[in-house]
């Protein structure tokens, strides 16, 4: 009898033991999910417009990219990423250009967090800002609400583009369709950003002057353009009837906030 208790007893304490493990183990998974290191290596040829490695602060991970840089070059960023032991990415989705998101999934299968991309730097975006226009030194126009964007044409070009460019002067009770204008310019390096110049021949358009429409050739000249620590300043001016009256408007604006 003693026997038979004896292998009782340890049966049962193995059971326990056994069941004490598998709790252990369980408990033994880690919870951690985070991302340790996020890292553009530049021997790929597509890493090579970064020119500030990304910086994990938080759940935001921020890199800068070369002033010239435009969506697709952005896009076709390659990270090496590395996450906490036993973890994994479990999902991904975005872009660079707008913010990638990565969720990691700790070891233990329920744990997450989610990261989010944030890329600066480039020049090229929507700028939202205020236009003024004078005619000989008087202000026509002031504080005009417009949306001006910079699109990359080349490694040296690029395009301005104004989506219905009206200037209303409501003092002259006169509205001046430009129409949807785009201007090639070339671009400069400065110390601090970028500098551009450029100009459209619009040809001839339908100018209401005075109360008279009249038929006017018009070239709208980019002179002295930037971009500075994220602002654009854009100067025109307006040659209208072949430079017979002249026009100066002048735009800035900052990159426009996406909800």
């Amino acid at each position: 009898m003693l026997r038979k208790f004896c292998y009782g007893t340890i049966a049962v304490l193995g059971v326990v033991c056994l069941a004490s493990c598998d709790k252990d183990d369980t408990k033994e998974l880690s919870k951690e999910a985070a991302i340790t290191s996020f890292v553009f290596e530049p021997s790929v040829e597509a890493n090579s417009i970064v020119t500030s490695q990304p910086v994990i602060s938080g759940n935001t991970i921020s890199f800068t990219v070369d002033g010239l840089a435009d969506a697709l070059d952005i896009d076709a960023l390659d990270p090496t990423i590395e996450v906490s032991e036993g973890a994994y990415i479990s999902s991904f989705n975005g872009s660079f250009s707008l913010g990638m998101n990565y969720t990691v999934t700790a070891e233990d299968g329920v744990t997450q967090n989610t990261y989010t991309t944030k890329c600066a730097g480039s020049i090229f975006d929507v700028y939202s800002g205020e236009l003024e226009v004078a005619l000989n030194g008087t202000t026509l126009v002031e504080g005009a609400p417009y949306n001006i964007s910079l699109e990359k044409q080349s490694d040296t070009e690029l395009k301005i583009y104004i989506q219905d460019f009206t200037i209303t002067i409501e003092s002259m009770a006169t509205t001046i369709p430009l129409g949807d204008v785009e201007i090639i310019c070339t671009v400069s390096k400065m110390a601090d950003g970028y500098t551009f110049n450029g100009s459209e021949d619009l040809g001839v358009l339908e100018v209401p002057i005075l109360g008279n429409t009249v038929s006017a050739h018009c070239v709208v000249n980019v002179e002295n353009a930037s971009v500075v620590e994220g602002t654009f300043t854009l100067p025109m001016k307006i040659d209208v009837l072949d430079g017979e009256l002249t026009v100066d408007a002048n735009f800035v604006g900052t990159p426009m906030q996406l909800d």
